[in-house]
């Protein structure tokens, strides 16, 4: 946690908690006030991922347009920002070879929420494959 609020006071983002958020709102970004506002009833794994997640918004510039389309993709890039700074990808592969592919499994492995393990898998397989050029057989160089 202190790494991401070194990160945002190096952005010249405030952040705040706040007990009164509603049980489903992890926080949010205040685009005008440049500040991050976390619910401080959820368990430290939240709040990180919460924060990371805000500082996403804040990376991108968003700010709640109202439109569903709009905001979708703001919410897919800020969770992808989100688990490119939560997840080292050497810790990642450690603990993917020792407990298989299952998010929670890592999640546990990594003190992280599944929910960036997921979101993480989701990015690799956006990865393009490196691809190869086949070898040509001893018939076709004589060619």
């Amino acid at each position: 946690m202190k790494q991401l609020l070194e990160v945002a006071a190096e952005r010249g983002l405030y952040v705040e908690w706040d007990p009164r958020l509603g049980s489903n709102l992890r926080g949010y970004y205040d685009c005008d006030a440049r500040t991050i506002v976390l619910n401080s009833r959820g368990s430290l794994t939240v709040q990180k991922y919460a924060l990371a997640h805000e500082l996403g918004h804040a990376w991108h510039n968003h700010a709640w347009t109202g439109d569903p389309h709009a905001d979708a993709s703001a919410e897919r890039l800020a969770d992808e920002y989100a688990a490119r700074l939560l997840i080292d990808p050497i810790e990642y592969v450690r603990a993917e070879r020792l407990v298989g592919p299952h998010a929670g499994a890592i999640a546990y492995e990594l003190d992280i929420a599944a929910e960036v393990v997921t979101v993480w898998q989701r990015i690799l397989r956006k990865v393009p494959r490196v691809g190869y050029p086949t070898p040509l057989r001893r018939s076709d160089r004589s060619a």
